[in-house]
């Protein structure tokens, strides 16, 4: 599935009569790539927006559950959204971009671009940027403060409002159609010789909002064969291309009737309106679009299924992470009162230098000190003589200093396992599929966090891989990963990860053991920045050295830097 710009026009219309006048009751972020706003107008709504597989907006009777800790921009979201009123709803042209319109004191605008894998939730106020769930997508950034740029736009005629002449004077300019933002051509728009253009490629590269699935209705609804070639059309078949194209934008914008497509158990798609390309499949009819596209998640098994999965083990790893909080603060506390062992020991000392001036009974002395010549006030067990007492403050001492280096090394202990759930954590924010969270699952249960399950190991799935300038650099997916990614490295190539936070390991291949180009450093680093707690800040400093400067750290994916090389500070940036 595949929103088009025609069809989010619909779904536009729909959701301007259903939530105009809303309340903006509460915001949840459920999910990496899930926003829901809960809406109140005499009846409660949820509205979602989910911006990773098939980008979409639309009413939902999904529930979901709702994180203990809300994200820096749920937070952000609430701070300037939260009881505003919804006041409109639009969509810039034909794009494929749906704004909210919310008055809370001033107007804000949440703008959603559904851009393929480009799709990114943008707060705005006027020109300015307030906030984004994503700070940097492709070639674009979302930075706080920085003046919005809307993607650029393509020139194609809006079908809605097109003359003939325009229409049939445009097609025969039409260029060799490229791919639309955030995506590529389907297979049919890619087979055959480039320098033959189709019916159904002139029509997607000429009309906004058409994408390669109604360009291929139109030229059905003219009775043509979508993958014919333009130039062999006569003057009445160009002519029934325009009719084609007007009826069905008027279908989708006057009267749409949304469908769900099936074929047996598999749903494959959702349409606006009933259309002649899937007349050999299944149709199911609904009232809304927003009540097709929720049927169609619904009863995908695959897509509720990961989300599901993702958020239980966030769930299981953040239950984890409060109870090793926890100990951190106790222990802190213990050491903090154990600190004065060499008190007792010290003043056991004083003790037999003057066991003279002691006698039982006594249940405080002053004795001079003879590290400073001043007078020192010492508790003493009146039922204890002299020796007994300066043995009592021997003892205590042998037992504090003994618990503190125990307690050191289990305070150092927490804090490797905090800062590996924090790894674990940012790499299920990252997961992207079913092997991802299946390698992550058999890690949490090899460290003991989850029963060890009998099932077949996880499919390994390689590291993310980017070529800089002829450089091959990886990006470990899981704490696991990154260990695998430091274990099979060379010592003379490079290892890059973002400060004091937690993040992927990245890895510049370096076979020739040269220097690596200052630029190929600035750009992986940049990739260390992206895939680190760190994305969405403004700048990030990043760690580099080389590996024969690694030593291996207590838990999966840490390590110690025994000389670092240098840092260098960059915008993150998931795109090169």
């Amino acid at each position: 599935m595949n929103i088009d710009g025609l069809t989010v026009s619909a779904l536009v219309a729909e959701l301007r009569e259903r939530l105009c006048g809303s309340r903006v009751q509460q915001i949840y972020h459920p999910r990496p790539s899930t926003i829901t706003l809960e809406l109140w107008a005499g009846e409660e709504q949820s509205l979602l927006i989910e911006t990773a597989e098939q980008p979409r907006v639309h009413l939902t009777q999904q529930r979901f559950p709702h994180p203990k800790t809300p994200s820096a921009f749920c937070m952000l979201l609430r701070k300037y959204l939260r009881n505003g009123i919804i006041v409109g709803v639009s969509q810039p042209a034909l794009e494929r971009i749906i704004d909210l319109t919310i008055r809370h004191g001033e107007e804000y605008i949440l703008r959603t671009e559904l851009l393929g894998k480009h799709a990114n939730v943008i707060v705005l106020r006027g020109e300015r940027i307030v906030g984004a769930l994503n700070s940097a997508m492709g070639q674009r950034s979302f930075r706080p403060t920085e003046v919005y740029h809307a993607p650029p736009t393509q020139g194609k005629l809006d079908p809605r409002t097109m003359t003939q002449e325009e229409f049939l004077g445009r097609l025969d300019l039409s260029p060799f159609p490229s791919p639309a933002r955030g995506g590529e051509l389907p297979l049919p728009f890619r087979e055959g010789d480039r320098g033959v253009r189709s019916v159904a490629q002139a029509l997607f590269q000429v009309l906004e909002g058409i994408g390669p699935r109604l360009a291929q209705e139109i030229a059905l609804r003219a009775g043509l064969d979508p993958a014919q070639p333009l130039a062999a059309l006569t003057a009445e078949q160009r002519l029934a291309l325009w009719n084609g194209a007007r009826q069905l934008c008027a279908n989708v914008c006057e009267n749409p009737s949304p469908c769900l497509y099936g074929d047996g158990d598999n749903i494959i798609d959702v349409a606006p309106v009933p259309l002649r390309l899937y007349a050999h499949l299944r149709c199911e009819h609904y009232a809304t679009l927003s009540e097709a596209l929720d049927e169609y998640v619904r009863r995908s098994p695959e897509h509720n299924l990961l989300a599901h999965e993702q958020h239980r083990l966030h769930e299981i790893v953040r239950g984890h992470s409060v109870k090793v909080r926890t100990a951190l603060e106790r222990i802190a506390h213990d050491l903090a009162s154990s600190r004065d062992y060499e008190r007792l020991r010290h003043e056991g000392e004083l003790l037999l230098a003057h066991l003279s001036q002691l006698r039982k009974g006594l249940s405080e002395i002053a004795l001079e000190d003879f590290r400073d010549g001043t007078k020192k006030i010492i508790q003493l067990d009146p039922t204890l003589d002299p020796v007994a007492n300066a043995q009592q403050k021997f003892a205590r001492y042998k037992k504090l200093k003994r618990a503190q280096e125990k307690l050191a090394a289990r305070l150092e202990e927490l804090r490797q396992e905090l800062e590996y759930l924090e790894n674990i954590e940012h790499s299920l924010e990252h997961a992207e599929s079913e092997a991802a969270l299946a390698e992550i699952r058999e890690e949490l249960g090899a460290a003991g966090y989850l029963p060890r399950a009998r099932r077949e190991p996880a499919r390994a799935i390689g590291p993310r891989e980017f070529l800089i300038r002829g450089y091959r650099v990886l990006v470990g997916r899981s704490s696991k990963q990154n260990d695998e990614l430091v274990r099979s490295a060379s010592r003379e190539d490079y290892w890059l990860h973002a400060r004091d936070r937690p993040g992927s390991h990245v890895i510049i291949k370096n076979p020739k053991q040269r220097e690596i180009p200052r630029d190929v450093l600035e750009q992986a680093a940049q990739l260390a920045a992206y895939y680190s707690k760190g994305r969405d800040a403004q700048k990030v400093p990043v760690s580099y050295t080389r590996v024969k400067y690694l030593r291996k750290g207590g838990r999966p994916g840490l390590v110690l830097v025994t000389h670092e090389e240098g840092t260098l500070t960059v915008t993150p940036k998931g795109e090169l």
